[in-house]
């Protein structure tokens, strides 16, 4: 069976999103002899990479166009395996690249299985971005997309798809593989934030509720916020450094800017626990991250994690600076022995519902069934 995975970018990308699941993803599809082919671009690559070009890599075969996703050559690239590929996985709903796609095939390849991921686009605050281009778009959606498979991460996309789109639904959550689990390499209660510097994340609220935290303000606690800020978003990003200077705390927390491999790694196994604020978000693959490194979790509701205090592995809360603030302390206050407690039953929260060892098996059995 061959798959094509349309993307805006992908894996090394530093843009974040669903390119470093979906590179796992392609890697594990093929153990089950599926033969991925990614089209992408090279958008948020720093390191050199051979572009404009097939590559045969761990995860299938990848083209990383350059100039962008409306780039012509991309384009001619991706319409020509539309028509050597069984099944087609979108992963925007509004993408130009996905859009491309769906239009090319829906008119010259109605037979052709499609796939589509939504990445949380139909929550209500990332709809209420563009919104009226986006309501005409999701209008014409409903006239055509009635033979599409949609796919979510969690019972909360599966609500939002189904509040547009009456199709079936493929519920699975991302899932990533089991890292070397590193040995934690401080003692310090430092708290940690990893993912994009953007509004949506809620870090105003994040540094609000820590500057506000007893615990924080009088104790030998820090907040490291790693991540990227893309120029658009500059002035957020100064917004959040003007908060810090007037709390005076810039000697307790840090921006730390991008972080990869066995340095995010590290930096995840050494949190005393990581902090994912969102006011949306669809799944948080960081957190995947943080249970693999045995680290405990404090989420807000507007994300999918209330199983993190179901498995006693870390706090669900309403993201409020005055409630961000009451965790952090509470946190702060747990024993050694309760602390020690919540690193081991995120292992097993991990290991239980997100190895993709495992749950590889889901997808490779729902592709399947769609193009019987």
């Amino acid at each position: 069976m061959k798959i094509l995975f349309p993307i805006g970018s992908f894996y090394p990308t530093t843009f974040g999103g669903p390119g470093a699941i979906l590179y796992w993803h392609g890697v594990y599809l093929k153990k089950h002899n599926i033969q991925p082919t990614f089209v992408t671009t090279t958008a948020g690559i720093t390191d050199p990479i051979i572009s404009n070009q097939f590559l045969d890599k761990p995860c299938g075969l990848v083209y990383y166009g350059k100039g962008g996703v409306l780039n012509f050559k991309t384009i001619k690239v991706m319409l020509a395996e539309v028509k050597k590929t069984d099944l087609i996985h979108l992963t925007s709903l509004f993408s130009p690249i996905s859009i491309i796609c769906f239009l090319y095939a829906f008119f010259f390849y109605p037979k052709t299985k499609v796939v589509w991921s939504v990445r949380g686009e139909l929550n209500t605050k990332a709809l209420a971005i563009s919104k009226q281009k986006k309501k005409w778009l999701l209008k014409l959606y409903t006239l055509i997309t009635k033979k599409v498979t949609f796919a979510s991460t969690a019972l909360k996309e599966t609500v939002e798809i189904n509040k547009i789109f009456p199709n079936k639904v493929i519920q699975i959550p991302n899932v990533m593989p089991t890292s070397i689990k590193l040995e934690r390499k401080t003692s310090e209660i430092r708290f940690l934030f990893l993912g994009r510097i953007h509004p949506i994340k809620n870090l105003d609220g994040l540094i609000q509720g820590v500057c506000n935290s007893d615990t924080f303000k009088n104790h030998k606690v820090y907040l490291d916020i790693a991540g990227v800020c893309d120029a658009r978003d500059s002035v957020y990003l100064d917004s959040l450094k003007t908060v810090i200077r007037q709390n005076k705390m810039e000697q307790k927390i840090s921006f730390l800017g991008h972080v990869a491999g066995k340095q995010k790694e590290q930096l995840l196994a050494n949190a005393y626990f990581l902090i994912l604020p969102s006011h949306s978000e669809n799944f948080g693959n960081v957190v995947i991250e943080a249970l693999n490194q045995g680290t405990p979790v404090i989420a807000s509701k507007n994300t999918p994690w209330q199983e993190l205090e179901t498995y006693n592995c870390g706090f669900w809360i309403e993201n409020s600076p005055e409630k961000m603030a009451a965790i952090i302390d509470k946190a702060y206050n747990l024993s050694d022995l309760n602390y020690l407690t919540y690193r081991k039953h995120a292992l097993t929260l991990n290991n239980t519902k997100y190895k993709i060892e495992t749950r590889i098996k889901d997808w490779v059995n729902a592709y399947k069934l769609l193009v019987q």
